[in-house]
Order: C-alpha cells, then structure tokens, then sequence
C-alpha cells in the first residue's frame, strides 16, 4: 500500500537522524510506559489516490534485473490464477515456477550460478549444478523457468526460490494528503528539541530521501501541550504535513509465466 510506503519510509528517515535524547520509538505504535520515551510516532490523516491519467502509468522494462521470490506449496503446487495447472510434474522432479524468463543478477542471460538463483525445500538448501542433478541438487533452465531435481520432491511442505527476471511491468502511482508526526518526551525542552530537528529534517525529505516528485510541506506545527493520558508523564507536541508520494511498483506481468493450452476454433474453406 502505498500509505505504508510513505510512514516506512519516513520512519526511516527519522530513524537515522542523531536525535538528542534518541528516540526509544519511532513508529506508528503509541507509547504506554516512560520507558518508550521518547517517541515519534506517525499516522496518516488524510489521503487521495490520483486518477489513473494523472497520477499512474506503466511501462515495460527490459534493462536490468528485478529480485524475486516465489513460495510453492508442495501439497497444492498451483497458481492462483490457474488451480487446474500443477506446477510439478507427476514424477515430482521438475518444477515450473510462475515466471520465464530468468537472468543473471546483472540483468545478462545465459547459465545462471548460485549467486543468482537459489532453492530451499522444506528449508534445506539445494545445491545448483549445470546438469544431471543427484540427490539434493537441481539445475534450472533459464528461458522457461523450470527447475530439474536430482530427487523426487516430498508430497507436502514448500519450495522457495529467489531468482531475478529480465522483464516486467513497472507502474507509478501517486497519492496526496496530510501525515501527522507527534513528538512525545518526558520534558517540554525534549519535545522542542525533537520537534525542530525532525521539522528540518522532513522539510528536505523530497531532496534525495523520498522518490520521484514526492514532497512534503509542514501545514501545521503544534505548541507542547501538558501531559495527557493514557501516559500521563509524556510532553507531546503534533506536526502536520500536507505530502504528495509517488511509488513505483515493480511486478512481473509480463516475465514470460506459464504457457497455457488456448482452445482456437478455425473454419477452412
């Protein structure tokens, strides 16, 4: 979602910065002891997703490699979008992941390595050889995506694998709205003291730290209220920004997957 995007990311940003006194939360969870003081604790108030000419567009990639990773059930190997098609053969030695197409961790095709494929099943690790696999090795085939074990697969547990794909889709979406930061601390000098570092911080947070066109524009600084339950140690002080967030999501819709039987019906004259 990309509402958490922006609070994880964000967290982030204020988890790196040299807080004086540091932080013991920085989050979206709310502190309860004075133990968990001081906290930065953040929350979106507001958001709107920009229509689809506006603010989202896609396009297919071709230059590099995206990281990914499937979990096969071994007692249902099947695709959701396809529950009739088993992803293992019938002797359980060959295996079909959801994506062709697979690359080297630098985006070349060709022979892949351990470094740019890797296989547990039921947490044991197999090992990668070029061919004829033995018990507890397997080999893969790049172009289709299947892999070839030395040994049958047992009939229930997973399979998990990371790999890389030369091709996909990439979609941008873009959200507006209003995050809200509130500062909690035991004294009003720590509430102050945190509040002007992360205003100065989150004022430059669309330079380098947030992606694309993404910013932020403080629309509301609190004064330091008196303590208030439920923790009635805690200073607190409310910021308010006005943001606008562009996300790129990254998925393999056109990586090649599985080849499906289409019934074709033709009249010869």
């Amino acid at each position: 979602m990309i509402e958490q995007d922006l609070l994880d990311r964000l967290g982030s940003v204020m988890s790196a910065l040299a807080l004086t006194p540091a932080p013991a939360l920085v989050g979206v969870i709310e502190p309860r002891a004075t133990t968990e003081l001081p906290a930065l604790v953040m929350s979106i108030e507001a958001s709107q997703r920009l229509g689809n000419g506006l603010g989202e567009r896609s396009m297919l990639v071709t230059d590099g490699a995206l990281a990914w990773q499937a979990d096969i059930n071994l007692a249902n190997p099947v695709l959701a979008t396809d529950p009739t098609f088993s992803l293992i053969n019938p002797g359980r030695t060959r295996l079909t992941l959801p994506h062709g197409g697979l690359v080297r961790r630098d985006g070349t095709t060709g022979a892949l390595t351990a470094a740019d494929i890797d296989v547990e099943v039921n947490d044991a690790v197999r090992t990668l050889v070029p061919e004829a696999p033995g018990a507890g090795q397997f080999s893969v085939d790049p172009l289709s995506g299947t892999l070839l074990f030395g040994d049958a697969l047992p009939p229930a547990g997973s399979v998990e694998t990371h790999y890389f794909l030369g091709q996909w889709e990439q979609r941008v979406v873009r959200s507006h709205g209003v995050v809200r930061v509130a500062v909690l601390a035991a004294t009003a000098g720590d509430v102050q003291g945190l509040s002007n570092t992360v205003l100065a911080a989150l004022g430059d947070a669309a330079s380098g730290v947030l992606p694309g066109r993404s910013q932020l524009v403080v629309t509301d600084i609190g004064s330091i209220g008196a303590a208030d339950p439920p923790l009635d140690a805690a200073r607190r002080r409310i910021l308010r920004f006005r943001f606008e967030f562009e996300q790129e999501i990254n998925a393999p819709a056109s990586s090649g997957g599985i080849i499906q039987r289409i019934p074709i019906q033709a009249d010869l004259e």
